[in-house]
């Protein structure tokens, strides 16, 4: 079995491989899917993200359902708060654009209804690889409702994405082809 490293290096590449095109019209394809899941259409309150340019982005759900839309903040050392945004967003820690503290509104865990999480890899048992720093996870267990929906290209699917005890999994997995309840 391949290490955290390993798997991590072959599933981003695999991502990269795509091009921007590709990306955007399985980002849209991906978009779709949700639609059909009731976690997330009966959602009063989702927590999305902003895509890295080799993410599937999410972005186009938040013009079409009625839900309260939060993204989340990095303050370092893996903890991560999420914010509804009311004016500009700035650069975060990892340079990917969050809500500014001085223009969001705190949102509690609890009340979130469901998260979308970005990945690195994932596989067919509900398995995340993330970036490394934990984040996620440890936000994750504190959204005790939440369903947790993974959103992935098909190329970033593995056989056996490798865990730890403190990896928690993904109640869906959507890719642009189908939508895994593991």
């Amino acid at each position: 079995m391949n290490t955290k490293a390993e798997q991590k290096k072959q599933a981003l590449a695999a991502r990269r491989a795509l091009s921007a095109e590709e990306r955007k019209a399985h980002s849209a394809a991906i978009c779709e899917r949700l639609l059909t899941l009731a976690e997330l259409r009966t959602a009063g309150t989702i927590l999305s993200y902003r895509a890295m340019p080799d993410e599937a982005d999410p972005a186009a759900l938040e013009r079409v359902l009625p839900a309260r839309f939060v993204y989340p903040r990095c303050l370092g050392g893996g903890v991560m708060e999420a914010r509804q945004p009311t004016g500009p967003w700035k650069p975060g820690l990892f340079g990917i654009e969050e809500p500014d503290p001085a223009c969001s509104v705190l949102v509690r865990p609890e009340e979130i209804d469901a998260v979308l999480v970005p990945c690195v890899a994932f596989d067919e048992s509900g398995g995340r690889l993330g970036h490394g720093a934990g984040y996620y996870d440890r936000y994750l267990a504190r959204c005790p409702r939440a369903a947790r929906i993974c959103l992935a290209f098909k190329a970033q699917r593995l056989d056996r994405v490798v865990t730890e005890a403190h990896d928690l999994p993904m109640d869906w997995i959507v890719t642009e082809k189908e939508s895994i309840k593991p």
